[in-house]
């Protein structure tokens, strides 16, 4: 489902083609006041992600970069350690 927040979307709501996961406005809202993301980054290669920091991003609940939990919308992860590296791979191996 990363595709759905992490690509930008056309007039009609459309994923663009050829755009996958290079990142665009999230396209629903909460409905409450929250401190909620507006963007979702380009996860396409997981640039700015080395193994470590995208394997804990997977299994320990959404944890950024920086070793802070990520904004909502973004899921809270807990994945398998073997899960999660299929997704590192398949994300990594989109160029």
């Amino acid at each position: 489902m990363c595709v759905e927040c992490h690509s930008p979307r056309d007039a009609q709501g459309n994923l663009v083609p050829g755009e996958h996961y290079l990142g665009g406005t999230i396209p629903f809202a909460p409905p409450w006041a929250n401190d909620w993301a507006s963007r979702a980054p380009r996860n396409r290669g997981l640039v700015g992600y080395d193994d470590k920091a995208a394997l804990r991003l997977l299994t320990e609940g959404a944890m950024g970069r920086e070793g802070r939990r990520l904004r909502p919308p973004m899921p809270r992860f807990f994945m398998t350690t073997q899960d999660a590296a299929d997704v590192i791979a398949y994300l990594r191996s989109l160029h």
